[in-house]
């Protein structure tokens, strides 16, 4: 399994969806160019392959996060030339995990093994009236956490003994960033873009005011348009208010009796609570649960507040943390197990 994000490069070798070894480098600034990213991860791959080299051959399948490539559907999609000459010229837009399909690919070229890609961020299932943004010209998009969101409601699925495309979840992956999905009998057919809408998170701002976004834009308080971008997706949120994004800190501002931390940590569960109650509105409150998933689940004070909100829609599951190497690994199996070649899409 291999998992390039914006600042770590993740590895693992699973067996029957059980983790025989799990390895995350640290990439801060390593990643943002193809030919050196590449050179980077290829010698951090290599590293961790001679270290357990008893997995270095009999690989069944390599599984990769997916890139910003052309839309498509969930589930999984081969990696081809065509896909990472799409990720190498960055044609749909560039980002650390571009890389990542490129080195499966590789790999996979070099060790005679099927290379694939499972529930891409650029999964788009969205409805045609979702996209409408109320500007001629703007369309919104779908930018979620697909693979987290998808695996959480194909667990959620389990716990009602049923299958994932015959029910409907509104799922929150609470972390960093923050995305809300209606899940409409296993396809995500709208949500907040984690980066430009929806809550605030730790860094990000979230959706704000526009006329207050555009009196920030000619402020000259910024050089130019990537610079601010810069700043509302990495000093907004939480730290733009408390000076920290790390949430045992302001819980324990909290409980020291700081009614600002407590104020403003409120407010992003509040925010959280009214896009899942949107969500359902979209779902036509046919919602057979809420699912909380991501980091931010561990902390009480934040599950607690958010479900305070929206109990009444339906079940509300809590799946604390993440692990994306995991749900490829499940991913893949469920490609092994039943598809064969003819389960894995042509891209």
């Amino acid at each position: 399994m291999i998992n390039v994000g914006s600042t770590s490069i993740k590895a693992g070798v699973f067996l029957d969806g059980a983790s025989i070894f799990k390895e995350t480098v640290r990439a801060v600034g390593m990643l943002e160019g193809v030919s050196e990213g590449l050179s980077f991860c290829r010698k951090v791959l290599e590293d961790i392959l001679d270290r357990y080299s008893a997995f270095r051959e009999g690989f069944d399948l390599i599984v990769s996060r997916g890139g910003l490539s052309r839309p498509l559907r969930g589930g999984a999609y081969e990696i081809n030339e065509a896909m990472c000459r799409d990720l190498r010229e960055a044609r749909f837009g560039w980002h650390p995990s571009n890389l990542g399909p490129l080195l499966a690919y590789e790999l996979g070229q070099r060790m005679g093994v099927r290379a694939i890609i499972f529930d891409s961020p650029a999964t788009d299932e969205m409805e045609p009236v979702a996209k409408v943004s109320g500007l001629k010209g703007i369309e919104r998009k779908a930018a979620f956490h697909v693979l987290s969101q998808k695996a959480a409601g194909r667990r959620a699925a389990r716990e009602f003994k049923r299958s994932y495309e015959e029910m409907n979840f509104v799922i929150a992956h609470l972390g960093g960033g923050i995305t809300i999905c209606a899940h409409r009998e296993g396809r995500i057919i709208d949500g907040t873009h984690g980066m430009s809408e929806g809550p605030f998170t730790p860094q990000r701002s979230g959706a704000l005011p526009l006329e207050d976004v555009i009196g920030l834009c000619f402020s000259g308080r910024f050089k130019g348009g990537e610079e601010l971008k810069a700043y509302l997706i990495g000093k907004g949120g939480l730290v733009s208010y408390l000076g920290t994004y790390e949430i045992p800190k302001i819980e324990a501002r909290i409980r020291s009796g700081d009614k600002e931390a407590e104020l403003i940590l409120r407010a992003m569960c509040y925010q959280v609570g009214k896009e899942i109650g949107a969500m359902a509105v979209v779902l036509r409150g046919r919602v057979d649960a809420v699912v909380l998933i991501g980091n931010l689940c561990y902390s009480e004070f934040i599950v607690e507040e958010i479900k305070s909100l929206v109990k009444f829609l339906a079940p509300v599951l809590v799946f604390p943390g993440e692990d994306e190497l995991e749900s490829l690994a499940l991913g893949g199996l469920e490609v092994l197990s039943f598809g064969g070649p003819s389960f894995v899409n042509e891209y």
